[in-house]
């Protein structure tokens, strides 16, 4: 860049606090634009309990009073139906978000004397992100992560076609400066919402390869001797997308095979009761062990330990456990689900099958279970793919190219 910049950043969801598990890409993205210079002021929603303002890893965060209701929180709104009256109450909470969020940003926007908006999320962020950025005069740049863009009825993910938020979806898609998407699929996925082709462009999710990275030779693993050799990890919001039905069916699947096989699940969300029940259903209550929300800082160690990391999902964007894995030196089993198959390579970083097909997922992890030297040179070869494609650093210096692009314009505070 040729000067740091003053980056505004609206969106509805975000770490509520410094440890905090969710959104943590979101968060990565501005720690690493902070990293190299550039100002950078979040604006989001404050939950119950949250600081309105604070600051973290260099980056400033504004929380204005507006609680999101549960119904309408990442994951849930999306693959959960309503009645009318309950479409009305979801437009009613929407409406109130948007014109909160559009205000907030103007007014720290001006005081920051921001640059540049860059939002998240096009629904519901990206119409108060725009909106916004057009008063003050300075590109809007919307990330789309997927969610808001991805429709797939067979698996129950139709938000972005729902009557109150296909108009108001296509409108932000043309309206906003600039669009990025993490994948090619969701590029994909973003012009048939409507968005045109000359204003989007793919910049690829990441992970912070300096933390997510293979253990050092010699060091003891803690958790590796809890676990054992056949530990099975995932790192997966608990829903109904992610796809976690089927990992557990596999790994009962492979337990007459690998009886010291173990599974664990870092995450949560509002499948985990039926999880749970699922996996005392098939015996394997005793080797499937729920971690609930596990700190960024403790993941890398989770990763190390395992022999497999998995990703089942029906849907999904882009798919960052399979990059923090890759740059740990791990091999991740996924399913052919959204992008994943752009991020794992199947037969050099990792296996590639169907999704929603246990015993296809039960047979790739079944053969890097049994064969130690396809883990060793498939997480080799993981971690140099991440260090070419998948490092935040990278990530970001394509947005600074994108920014300044921008700027240059002549559209400007």
């Amino acid at each position: 860049m040729s000067r740091p910049l003053r980056i505004v950043v609206p969106t509805y969801w975000y770490p509520s606090h410094a440890s905090d598990t969710n959104a943590t890409y979101v968060h990565d993205i501005n720690r690493h634009l902070a990293r190299r210079g550039h100002a950078v002021r979040v604006v989001t929603p404050r939950s119950a309990g949250g600081a309105p303002r604070e600051a973290f890893d260099g980056v400033e965060v504004v929380r204005f009073p507006l609680e999101v209701p549960d119904d309408l929180s990442y994951g849930h709104v999306a693959q959960t139906k309503v009645g009318l009256a309950g479409s009305l109450q979801r437009l009613v909470v929407m409406g109130r978000y948007m014109a909160a969020q559009r205000q907030a940003a103007i007014d720290e926007a001006r005081a920051f004397q921001a640059d540049i908006l860059h939002a998240h999320w096009a629904i519901p962020t990206g119409p108060a992100a725009v909106s916004a950025a057009q008063v003050l005069g300075i590109p809007s740049v919307i990330t789309l992560h997927g969610g808001d863009v991805y429709v797939n009825k067979e698996q129950g993910y139709d938000f972005p076609t729902r009557p109150y938020v296909r108009p108001v979806l296509k409108w932000t898609l043309n309206a906003a400066t600039a669009l990025t998407a993490i994948t090619e699929d969701c590029r994909q996925h973003a012009l048939r919402a409507g968005a045109r082709e000359d204003h989007l462009q793919i910049v690829l999710n990441g992970a912070d390869l300096r933390r997510f990275s293979p253990a050092p030779a010699g060091a003891q693993d803690p958790l590796r001797a809890r676990y054992g050799p056949h530990l099975v990890f995932a790192c997966r919001q608990l829903i109904p997308r992610k796809g976690l039905r089927f990992l557990i069916r596999a790994a009962a699947l492979l337990k007459p095979r690998f009886p010291d096989l173990r599974l664990a699940l870092a995450g949560d969300g509002i499948e985990r009761a039926d999880l749970e029940a699922l996996a005392a259903e098939l015996g394997i209550a005793g080797e499937t062990t729920f971690l609930g929300w596990v700190p960024n800082s403790d993941l890398p160690a989770w990763y190390r330990a395992a022999a497999v990391s998995v990703i089942p999902s029906l849907e999904e964007g882009f798919g960052i456990p399979a990059a923090e894995s890759m740059g740990c030196g791990v091999p991740v089993v996924a399913s052919d689900a959204g992008g994943l198959p752009e991020v794992v390579q199947d037969g050099v970083t990792g296996r590639v099958v169907p999704r929603g097909d246990a015993e296809a997922l039960a047979g790739a992890i079944g053969e890097l279970l049994g064969d130690e030297a396809k883990r060793a040179r498939m997480g080799q070869a993981g971690r140099e793919r991440a260090l070419r494609q998948f490092d935040w650093d990278v990530s970001v210096q394509q947005f600074e190219a994108l920014f300044e692009r921008l700027l240059s314009r002549g559209l400007r505070r």
